[in-house]
């Protein structure tokens, strides 16, 4: 096996500090870029495009084509809590219910959240951290943003 794999093994069954994945994160980036820029033109064709170029190219179409997806469409793709962003699934036998709670809850343990605090949540998607907030915190003051109707339409119903 070779060094990375090892490395990315370690990494994946958390016995990496976080510094330490990172600086690795970056260093595997740095190197694709560089291969990528003696392949060919493309890598930096792209960086300077990037660079002079829109954030979004059509940002008037981002609702339409993701945001204002069905809630129905999603009951086939995702979870109980309609967690899209990710997951964590602590071993093979971990179920995708499992994996969005254990997700969430170590979302609100790095946040250091506690019972009564005001939370603001931008860009809070169908609502899995915000409604398991609301859960596990019944005393905070939960303020949840979305741009997308059908979004906030889910939500409410769920409330």
């Amino acid at each position: 096996m070779s060094v990375v794999k090892i490395g990315i093994d370690a990494i994946e069954r958390g016995w990496m500090p976080d510094a330490l994945t990172r600086f690795a994160i970056r260093r595997l980036c740095r190197q694709r870029l560089a291969e990528q820029i003696a392949d060919s033109g493309i890598a930096s064709r792209l960086i300077e495009q990037m660079r002079v170029g829109d954030i979004a190219q059509l940002p008037e179409k981002a609702n339409e084509q993701h945001y204002e997806v069905s809630a129905e469409f999603y009951q086939h793709a995702l979870g109980p809590r309609f967690k899209y962003s990710s997951c964590y699934f602590k071993d093979a036998d971990t179920t995708l219910a499992e994996a969005e709670d254990e997700s969430l809850r170590v979302t609100c343990e790095r946040a250091e959240l506690v019972d009564g605090q005001r939370i603001l949540e931008l860009g809070c998607g169908w609502g899995s951290l915000s409604l398991w907030m609301a859960e596990q915190y019944p005393n905070c003051r939960i303020t949840s943003v979305s741009n997308s109707a059908s979004q906030r339409e889910y939500i409410e119903k769920i409330c």
